[in-house]
């Protein structure tokens, strides 16, 4: 027989198997492999969801049927999206250039969370990686689309958790990497930003939504996600961007950063968001006191949304994609001026990384 990995050829002797030396899935005696390194990276076939009832055999997704009838439904600067229907099933298709996007892959391909959108089978062609994924039915976060922001907010700190027990920081928290699917759930979508917290990080973001550190180069923790979250928050319950203006004047409204401007009334929220946008990382608020602040335990509703992170996996089968997918204290307004300065003139001639 032939090892259960689908890029793998290699036949695997019998008399191994009957002897009990053979590498078998983690979960079951039903799917074997020629070795460790090929049943660890079975994504074509996702043998383990299969086994532990957590999928149901969707269909796979072939090269030839790439160009099939697919809609482009999203794009932006690392790719396209694509919706591909076969056989019942919706999948989003994401396309991006191979060597740009190998650290996503890398990355993706690791996750397993309800609340995380579930990378189902990649394919390779020619310089290109397709990235199949859950669908989600309602796009990506709007402020037309009707969704508690608590509950929003209680569903991505369960992914964050994951994701920094993992030792990954996403990011680009922002509204269209929120994704919701058919049940009004959160999940949380693209990794082209995503790194491991002990490699050095470069500038990345977006600006709306980027932590003062990212633009001072200071160290990169999970503080910046915890930032992002908070402007996030912000922007569901106000309606708007926390910040705004030309790109010079986000550099400078991030380093020379002052409390925000509320219309609402809710002292709670306010209390939250300016606790997840303390602009010292180290004083920040970390997920398990978001968990337990008031802002989102006080109604015994919202409270019982409240879950232990856990590497559940969705119970979609179905792939997805939003539509349009594509330090130290505060110093002086001197000293900012002067680190806002460099960098302005920094991009004046080099593209924004996003």
């Amino acid at each position: 027989m032939n090892c259960q990995n689908s890029k793998c050829s290699r036949d695997i002797p019998y008399n191994s198997i009957l002897n009990g030396t053979q590498v078998t899935c983690d979960s079951c005696s039903n799917a074997f492999y020629c070795s460790t390194k090929c049943r660890d990276f079975d994504w074509e076939g996702y043998h383990y969801l299969v086994c532990n009832g957590l999928f149901e055999l969707v269909p796979k997704v072939s090269l030839s049927q790439l160009n099939d009838e697919m809609d482009l439904i999203g794009s932006g600067s690392f790719g396209q999206v694509y919706l591909k229907q076969l056989n019942g099933y919706n999948f989003a298709i994401k396309k991006i250039n191979k060597y740009n996007g190998n650290r996503e892959l890398k990355i993706h391909k690791l996750l397993k969370h309800k609340y995380i959108i579930q990378l189902l089978q990649f394919l390779e062609q020619d310089d290109n990686l397709y990235l199949v994924l859950e669908y989600a039915k309602y796009g990506h976060l709007t402020t037309n689309l009707y969704i508690d922001p608590k509950q929003v907010i209680l569903q991505l700190c369960n992914a964050l958790q994951y994701l920094h027990s993992q030792g990954i920081i996403h990011r680009d928290i922002k509204p269209s990497n929120v994704l919701i699917d058919h049940k009004k759930n959160v999940k949380l979508c693209d990794f082209g930003l995503a790194t491991h917290i002990d490699i050095i990080s470069n500038f990345s973001g977006t600006y709306e939504f980027m932590a003062p550190e990212i633009l001072r180069n200071y160290p990169q923790t999970y503080s910046v996600d915890i930032w992002s979250l908070g402007c996030l928050l912000y922007w569901m319950l106000e309606k708007k961007p926390i910040i705004t203006g030309t790109e010079a004047e986000m550099i400078e409204q991030i380093l020379i950063f002052t409390e925000p401007k509320f219309t609402i009334v809710d002292q709670q929220a306010k209390d939250l968001i300016l606790r997840m946008l303390n602009p010292n990382p180290n004083e920040r608020i970390s997920l398990n006191q978001i968990f337990l602040h008031p802002f989102l335990t006080r109604d015994d509703q919202n409270k019982a949304k409240v879950e232990e992170s856990s590497n559940s996996y969705s119970d979609e089968t179905q792939a997805s994609y939003h539509p349009q997918q594509i330090a130290s204290q505060q110093k002086s307004n001197i000293a900012d001026r002067t680190v806002f300065q460099r960098i302005a003139s920094l991009f004046t001639c080099m593209a924004r990384d996003k």
